[in-house]
């Protein structure tokens, strides 16, 4: 698309962005949520209008989609919703991890990879069953929140794994394996608050994490696309 429109939809998303953070931080949860969709919205938009949607592109789309579908169930509160939620999240997690691992990095690193996966894994069951021990919070809930942490982490170091992945520029995988970590630190401060371990103002420093860990996955992957077209 033109550059002037590109150039429009960042201003708008921006727009809905910094109103959604300010919103956050000063406590205005009926703006929070209203805005909060937009954003996503917005990032969708800007990565469908910059290109063609290839097979390289395509899982990352769909992962944002299922993201905003994820932000649009967690409004409502209730626990049913946050399962809705955490699911829509957990299909967007399984689509960004294959669109990682569209190829893969060298044998040792490989192995590296998964080391650091499983010891990671073993590191977030200990802690959430040590935080959960002075919760109510029944076992099934747990081990669902477990099992989509699990997804997160494995996200976080594929997109990490992007810096010896064949195809992908230095910038681009900077990009993209610092936009995994902080998505996934945006997650642990949601189990955190699950776990009643809740940082002050971590609503703010949850969208914050979450919103510049997608905005850097999504700019990655256009710029990695755009070499390859």
């Amino acid at each position: 698309m033109p550059d002037w429109g590109t150039t429009f939809l960042l201003m708008v998303t921006a727009a809905f962005t910094v109103a959604n953070w300010n919103a956050s931080w000063r406590g205005k949860f009926s703006v929070y949520y209203a805005t909060k969709p937009f954003v996503l919205l917005g990032l969708i938009a800007i990565f469908l209008l910059n290109g063609p949607t290839g097979s390289f592109r395509l899982p990352f789309l769909l992962g944002l989609m299922f993201s905003l579908l994820g932000d649009v169930f967690l409004i409502p509160q209730g626990k049913r919703w946050f399962l809705a939620g955490m699911g829509a999240f957990a299909v967007a997690q399984i689509l960004y991890i294959i669109g990682f691992n569209a190829s893969l990095p060298s044998s040792p690193v490989l192995v590296i990879g998964i080391v650091g996966f499983l010891a990671g894994a073993l590191i977030l069951h200990l802690a959430a069953d040590r935080l959960a021990a002075k919760t109510n919070l029944s076992r099934r809930f747990l081990w669902l929140c477990k099992i989509y942490s699990f997804l997160v982490l494995g996200m976080a170091i594929s997109a990490v794994l992007c810096l010896d992945r064949a195809g992908w520029s230095d910038t681009g995988a900077v990009m993209a394996g610092v936009g995994g970590i902080l998505f996934l630190v945006s997650d642990i401060m949601i189990g955190l608050d699950k776990l009643d371990r809740r940082l002050p103002r971590y609503k703010f420093w949850i969208i914050v994490t979450y919103h510049v860990g997608q905005f850097l996955i999504a700019a990655a992957v256009l710029s990695v696309s755009a070499g390859i077209a």
